[in-house]
């Protein structure tokens, strides 16, 4: 059965609101990295990366599914489709998305370093006094982020994924720069039909080794991207019988 995989970035939740890491008004601008994001600092940065993710799970409240991410609902529940995305959002889940790989972790999860219980807090802004529901560790508490300079278990799914792409296959890459993940690498090793969207052009990823590029935004490119979806993954009807 021909399958459909789909890795999608930050650039496909921008429509919803949520800003992206890595345009002018991304959300590093007033925060160094290594203080927010890094898995040899965040202990030493305690409060400051419990402020910085509780305003992201806070601005999550607010957004909501776009075409896009309502599009990869659709194609979920037409074909055999594997969903990953860098997005730390849940907004392909409540457009309807099942089993969504998250790369980077899961902004409405909390995590204890110290005894690795996860626990769900949706929306809500992280406290001291809702400490690790397990051990009831305070300071072992962080969200459930994957860190620069931390193991990223899904990418192991990621490979694998690509790697079992055939010719009757598709590939669809949405809204990624290209820096953190190196889709070059993907695409070149991937055998299926590759369509890549993003806004414009990004220096990380060759135009040229995938067969379709739409630059714009997601919501716009979402309607003939699923057109050649169907193409390719919907036999002929003058092939029926």
């Amino acid at each position: 059965m021909p399958k459909l995989v789909i890795l999608s970035g930050a650039g496909l939740s921008a429509e919803s609101g949520l800003r992206t890491f890595r345009d002018q008004n991304g959300l590093w601008e007033n925060h160094s990295v290594n203080a927010v994001c890094n898995g040899a600092t965040w202990r030493a940065n305690f409060g400051l990366v419990h402020q910085f993710y509780n305003e992201r799970r806070t601005q999550l409240a607010t957004a909501t599914p776009n075409a896009a991410h309502r599009q990869i609902a659709d194609w979920q529940r037409r074909y055999k489709t594997v969903i990953l995305t860098q997005n730390v959002d849940d907004l392909l889940e409540r457009a309807g998305c099942r089993d969504v790989i998250h790369l980077h972790g899961f902004l409405p999860e909390m995590t204890c370093a110290a005894c690795g219980h996860t626990w769900n807090i949706g929306y809500r802004a992280w406290k001291k006094e809702a400490p690790c529901p397990r051990c009831q560790s305070v300071r072992d508490a962080r969200p459930r982020i994957v860190f620069f300079g931390e193991p990223a278990p899904a990418y192991r799914l990621l490979w694998e994924s690509f790697a079992a792409l055939t010719s009757r296959d598709v590939a669809v890459i949405i809204g990624t720069s290209g820096v953190v993940l190196p889709i070059t690498e993907l695409a070149l090793q991937s055998r299926g039909y590759k369509i890549l969207n993003n806004l414009a052009p990004e220096p990380a990823i060759p135009g040229h080794l995938f067969d379709e590029v739409f630059y714009q935004p997601a919501t716009q490119a979402a309607g003939e991207i699923d057109r050649l979806v169907r193409k390719r993954l919907e036999p002929s009807p003058g092939l029926a019988g």
